[in-house]
């Protein structure tokens, strides 16, 4: 009886304290649109201030976020590779004391697309208890090799675009996004911001990238050579880097206009374009890419990107050729 008196009385303290602090809570469930528990997903609760507080729903797909100020939030869950979209919804009240049951339905993305990305979940979380320091090289630089799954950035800033631009996208967007490069086997965006897998080679004079979309590579020059001054511009561009301290510092330019940036996004662009990635290895699960570009004769201020990518050891890339089984304009929204 005594420690049932306790535990009440603990419980009720509990209570009165959240209460007086002004915090609360709130806690459900994450699916997908087909019902599965989406285990894995960040689940996000901005403030008005645009602080965030963020928490893992668990294998379940159950989260719960706790000791939240009373107030408005938006409620939000990152996109997750290509499966789903980006779930927000604003105007959430959080009560002092309270628990608020919210549970959240996440929508597919990418045109519902047949075999669009449904196993990146499955994947994220077989990797995602991988533990240990960031490996080096034997020049003493962090070591980028591997095969790594992308993801998108969780909290994108929108674009601010030029006319021409805004005209060029919204045309895009009412067409249903129809005839964007990938769609035909052309190359992918240059950003390399799609959440699908890489694999890095590195050596001390140069680090490529591969990858399963068209042109499936792209090479960084890392032995100090400039950036030719008479290029031809081409869809991948020409890159070069230089380390700051452990930070690979990427340079691109000489990219042609082709090129859609951003997947689902889908951003128009100039020859102006120059790209810079900013490479970090925290730890060997995680490398950590800052990418901004800019064109002032697209965006009115550079476009940034901040995304982190997940070691995956035991993937590998599939040879994968796009006129084989290109499913795009057989399930695209636009007839």
């Amino acid at each position: 009886m005594r420690r049932i008196a306790i535990a009440v009385c603990l419980l009720v303290l509990g209570s009165t304290v959240l209460g007086q602090a002004g915090r609360g809570a709130i806690a459900g469930t994450v699916t997908t649109d087909q019902g599965d528990p989406a285990a894995g997903v960040t689940v996000q609760a901005k403030d008005t201030a645009g602080k965030i507080s963020s928490v893992v729903a668990n294998r379940n797909g159950e989260y719960r976020l706790t000791n939240l100020p009373a107030g408005r939030y938006e409620i939000a869950v990152p996109q997750m590779g290509l499966r789903t979209a980006r779930y927000a919804q604003p105007d959430v009240v959080i009560e002092a004391a309270r628990t608020l049951t919210f549970n959240i339905m996440l929508m597919p993305n990418n045109f519902g697309i047949i075999g669009d990305d449904a196993g990146f979940l499955q994947v994220y979380n077989k990797y995602a208890g991988i533990k240990g320091p960031a490996p080096r090289t034997r020049d003493g630089h962090p070591d980028f090799s591997g095969v790594w799954l992308a993801n998108v950035d969780p909290n994108p800033e929108p674009a601010q675009m030029l006319p021409w631009a805004v005209t060029e996208w919204n045309r895009r967007r009412d067409r249903a996004f129809e005839g964007m490069p990938t769609s035909r086997c052309l190359p992918t965006d240059p950003t390399l911001t799609l959440p699908v897998f890489y694999k890095i080679v590195q050596t001390p004079t140069l680090l490529i990238h591969l990858f399963e979309q068209d042109p499936h590579y792209r090479q960084a020059f890392l032995d100090g050579r400039a950036h030719p001054t008479d290029l031809d511009p081409t869809w991948m561009g020409h890159t070069t880097g230089r380390w700051d301290k452990d930070t690979l510092v990427l340079d691109t330019v000489g990219l042609n206009d082709k090129s859609w940036l951003l997947q689902a996004i889908w951003l128009p662009h100039t020859e102006m374009l120059h790209i810079v990635e900013r490479y970090s290895r925290p730890d060997l699960a995680h490398l950590n890419i800052d990418v901004m570009f800019e064109d002032p004769a697209t965006f009115i201020r550079p476009v940034e990107r901040h995304v982190q990518w997940l070691f995956t050891p035991g993937e590998e890339l599939f040879e994968t050729i796009c006129a084989e089984n290109n499913k795009f304009l057989e399930y695209s929204a636009f007839k």
